[in-house]
């Protein structure tokens, strides 16, 4: 699998324009998707904590913190796929360019 790259190497250079390809591609954050799939998981703990029958030996808060444990990281699991699924859409979407450097030598502020 070849990875974007955001430089090139001199090789790539074209030696009248001085340009240099590059592939350009958007990438989704990661920490908002396990975020998210935590939430969503203790979310679903509360619901099948609240939605079961309190049995004698467990308080409905033990149940809902063990719950939220295992739908917690299971949560996390499905955004972390959710993660690598939409990162794969967008990197399919890359497109290569052509970038031309700037002299920023003559702006004055």
């Amino acid at each position: 699998m070849d990875s974007p790259r955001s430089a090139a190497s001199p090789d790539d250079r074209s030696p009248t324009s001085g340009s240099i390809e590059v592939t350009v591609s958007s990438s989704p954050k990661f920490w908002p998707f396990a975020g998210a799939g935590a939430v969503v998981g203790v979310l679903v703990a509360m619901f099948t904590s609240l939605a079961g029958d309190q049995g004698g030996e467990f308080s409905r808060g033990s149940v809902f913190g063990f719950f939220a444990i295992v739908f917690g990281l299971a949560g996390v699991l499905l955004g972390c796929i959710a993660y690598l699924a939409v990162d794969a859409v967008l990197r399919r979407r890359a497109r290569r360019a052509r970038a031309v450097p700037v002299d920023d030598g003559d702006v004055t502020k």
